[in-house]
């Protein structure tokens, strides 16, 4: 799936076995795609195959204080996080079975 600039995402609640490059801390959390980084090497793969791994497009998101902390956390504040696509979804998508 392609993400535009301004469109809002869902990082997947996802525990896969293996390296993965979604940080615990945003999984399961909504933000705002800010920027196109590009695309890289996709880990998840490329720790097992190498350079043989396929190429994924990546993203900024940011995340508000909020969002990720809860109520008590400064409004004013946002964490930018570059994400590979495939680790987003909409945010009225749920990878974990849950409602949004």
């Amino acid at each position: 799936m392609t993400f535009g600039l301004g469109d809002r995402v869902r990082v997947r609640t996802m525990n896969p076995p293996g390296h993965n490059r979604a940080p615990r801390y945003v999984r399961g959390h909504v933000g705002e795609v800010v920027r196109h980084v590009g695309d890289g090497r996709f880990p998840d793969e490329s720790a097992v195959v190498g350079s043989a791994a396929h190429r994924e497009d990546i993203v900024t998101v940011a995340f508000t204080g909020p969002e990720l902390w809860g109520a008590d956390a400064h409004a004013g504040d946002r964490v930018h996080v570059d994400l590979f696509v495939s680790y987003l979804e909409a945010p009225g998508e749920r990878s974990d079975g849950g409602t949004p």
